[in-house]
């Protein structure tokens, strides 16, 4: 009777982590439809650093509007992002003393909106985190601020040797090709 709990449990678990896992979209890293989209927040002056990060893709609708990004360090990226509109939706972290925090950028106004019309690789840009003054009894505030460094080059050239799936994919030839370009 108690291995029967035990194995009605295990099984529960199983399922419910089963259901909880989010496949996402699921693209071929080699779909030559797909565009890199890649940037960088600089978080020093942020209670947490960042561990994860989301587009949300304005156009066309979707019923699956948000697109996860890998996140390394401050380089947030996607390689498998198709034609359409996107802008950086969420990203957060957590700290040990500052716990679990989430940063939402606006809908409207927001700097990072980008229009991928074909395949290709789109640079977001590089921000600093700045906290704004807000009141007593009002959320934290914070503001991006464009910055110059990480440079295109240097976070490509990351990308290339902390990208998972990326160095042994389409994306070799076309990140190298991309920063013969910029030089």
């Amino acid at each position: 009777m108690r291995n029967r709990i035990w194995l009605v449990l295990a099984l529960l678990a199983l399922l419910l982590s089963a259901g909880c896992a989010s496949r996402g979209h699921e693209r071929n890293i080699n779909d030559p439809t797909n565009s890199l989209v890649f940037g960088y927040v600089d978080m020093d002056d942020a209670p947490t650093g960042i561990s994860y990060a989301s587009l949300m893709q304005v156009a066309p609708p979707s019923k699956e509007p948000y697109w996860g990004l890998a996140v390394r360090k401050g380089l947030f990226y996607s390689a498998y992002l198709p034609p359409g509109s996107y802008q950086l939706s969420r990203f957060g972290g957590s700290g040990f003393w500052a716990g679990e925090h989430a940063y939402n950028f606006p809908r409207q106004g927001n700097q990072t909106a980008l229009r991928i019309d074909k395949p290709g690789i789109y640079f977001l840009g590089s921000y600093k985190y700045k906290t704004e003054k807000s009141g007593m009894f009002e959320a934290g505030k914070f503001s991006m601020q464009k910055v110059g460094k990480p440079s295109e080059a240097e976070l490509l050239k990351r990308i290339l040797d902390e990208g998972d799936k990326i160095k042994d994919s389409a994306w070799r030839e076309r990140i190298q090709a991309r920063l013969k370009q910029i030089k």
